[in-house]
């Protein structure tokens, strides 16, 4: 019961944080869901903002919830709609199936999620902390939503409770889609064509909370922005909610970065080319959330987006530029295979060009994708069959759609061109390869005018809840062993809880390091390193800051 109670705190305050800044009536689901999303993303760029002067211990964090709390009492005097019940509960009931009986991502939560929180939760911004362990530079927005989730009533349990929450946010959204098409109060479209598609691969691949990681929320955030896109004319679009959208996407995952694609050519579409505009959309919310989120980066890293040199400041004391050539060349050579290279005399850095890496990575990574697309891909094919044959009554012509769809295929085109050539594994980019399979679909139905058959919609919809719900049922027979809570203190089978030995840095930064069972830091004593660190790495303080420099 601790689980549903929590699940539902957390996402009540998602819903109170959210109706801050949105005042309009809400009378969709469409309403509810962003309401919920903007909830998070408010409370995530809190914990970033206070975590500059401040930890995010239990203290400070209740504090920040109870604030929340009460601002929204003082709005909207405590008044929720039935659709504002209805959006929380069934969040409430998904978010707690993801938890109960889940084993936390592997091996990552222990590398570097569950320590960097363990950071946040017992210290302010140290500068320099990829020195303590390079992956610290790779931490999404999702380690500050979990560490503002330790509070004094869900203690650090709640730190497991974000990242299974805004995951259920998107599961209702698409299924309402299909929902609203069902119950037949709107017309089959393309965006709901689009959300058919997107639902069966989430049903199909993304419905284990140990799988998510960093990966899950910001593929699922560029599906719900082609969503947008695609319900939206031009003329329509808020240009500022799609600017906040693909920040969020790129805090989460900078392999996406290209999304700004979308908000770059919607601007210039909309023609807000006037210095006012510019001024204006500079200084909104979501150019603050990037400029705090790339100051954090140079902090930690001496990077803007860590290991890409380009992006690195190699004056700042605490940049290890030895490190950052070292990661960056690593990080490239082992998403394109290089555990599996033939010619094992190959360095990593001629390994990653010329192609060089080509049969290593079609022998294991391309072998992996095909397993996953060519299946998708045929049940697309079935369905886009079916659509033209017996969904069919007539033809329309809409050049304003064809744009955004059009808009949408080449911001995923060179994505997966992207992909492809720098980080070619599966988790760093299926929502541009998958968005690009589901758009290529839709070209063939993009001029039908539809019968208002909902069969096929009620079809994937009861088989994409029944799909979610066999799995959750499998997960508790298989884990039903398991602590009910995922556990954030180690990895092992038997539950044996690391031993750590501390150690300093000059004689005054103390750091960890485990010394027994899985070798990972998991949620511990912070900062935690299973690296040996550098000799080079000196301790200073200024002002209250620690820094950790390279001499």
């Amino acid at each position: 019961m601790d689980i549903l109670f929590f699940s539902l705190l957390t996402n009540l305050l998602y819903y109170c944080s959210g109706r801050l800044f949105i005042t309009e009536n809400s009378t969709s689901c469409y309403n509810q869901f962003y309401i919920y999303f903007l909830g998070f993303i408010v409370i995530s760029f809190t914990a970033l903002f206070f975590n500059f002067f401040t930890k995010l211990n239990p203290l400070i964090n209740s504090l920040i919830y109870l604030g929340i709390f009460i601002l929204f009492i003082i709005k909207s005097k405590l008044k929720l709609k039935k659709i504002d019940l209805l959006f929380l509960i069934l969040s409430t009931i998904v978010t707690s199936s993801l938890i109960i009986f889940s084993n936390v991502n592997r091996p990552d939560a222990g590398l570097y999620h569950l320590p960097y929180v363990s950071i946040l939760n017992e210290s302010k911004i140290i500068f320099g902390i990829s020195n303590i362990h390079f992956r610290f530079g790779h931490t999404s927005i999702l380690q500050y939503a979990s560490a503002i989730n330790n509070n004094y009533l869900f203690r650090e349990n709640g730190i497991s409770i974000p990242l299974a929450s805004i995951v259920s946010f998107f599961y209702i959204y698409f299924l309402q889609d299909l929902f609203k098409v069902i119950r037949k109060k709107d017309k089959i479209n393309v965006s709901y064509i689009f959300s058919l598609f997107i639902i069966i691969y989430i049903s199909y691949k993304i419905t284990r909370y140990s799988s998510f990681g960093n990966d899950a929320v910001p593929h699922l955030t560029f599906f719900y922005l082609i969503s947008y896109i695609l319900k939206n004319k031009f003329e329509s679009i808020n240009l500022n909610k799609v600017f906040l959208i693909s920040v969020f996407i790129f805090i989460n995952k900078t392999t996406l970065g290209l999304v700004f694609i979308i908000p770059g050519i919607i601007f210039f579409i909309k023609k807000k080319l006037l210095s006012k505009d510019v001024v204006r959309l500079f200084f909104s919310f979501p150019s603050v959330f990037l400029l705090f989120w790339l100051i954090k980066n140079l902090i930690i890293s001496g990077c803007l987006i860590f290991p890409a040199k380009i992006t690195c400041v190699e004056s700042f004391s605490w940049t290890n530029n030895e490190q950052i050539i070292n990661v960056y060349n690593e990080s490239q050579a082992w998403s394109k295979g290089w555990p599996d290279r033939k010619n094992k005399n190959i360095n990593m850095s001629s390994f990653n060009k010329n192609f060089n890496w080509i049969y290593a990575w079609s022998n294991k990574h391309l072998k992996y994708i095909l397993k996953i697309i060519v299946p998708y891909i045929i049940i697309l094919t079935i369905l886009t069959f079916y659509i033209r044959s017996f969904l069919y009554v007539g033809y329309k012509k809409c050049n304003e759609l064809d744009k955004r769809i059009y808009l949408s295929i080449i911001t995923s085109f060179i994505g997966v061109l992207s992909f492809f050539l720098i980080f070619p594994i599966y988790r760093y980019g299926y929502s541009f390869l998958i968005t690009l399979i589901a758009l290529i679909f839709i070209l063939f139905v993009k001029n039908i005018k539809f019968s208002k058959k909902v069969g096929l919609f009620s079809l994937i919809f009861f088989v994409s809840i029944l799909f979610f719900s066999l799995k959750q049922i499998q997960k508790l027979y298989n884990n039903n062993q398991n602590n009910r809570w995922p556990n954030i203190y180690t990895l092992n089978e038997d539950g044996i809880i690391n031993n750590y030995k501390s150690s300093k840095i000059d004689n005054k930064f103390e750091y960890f390091q485990p010394v027994s069972g899985d070798g990972l830091c998991m949620y511990s004593k912070a900062p935690c390193t299973n690296y040996s660190l550098d000799k080079s790495i000196k301790y200073e303080d200024f002002f209250g800051y620690s820094f950790l420099v390279i001499k």
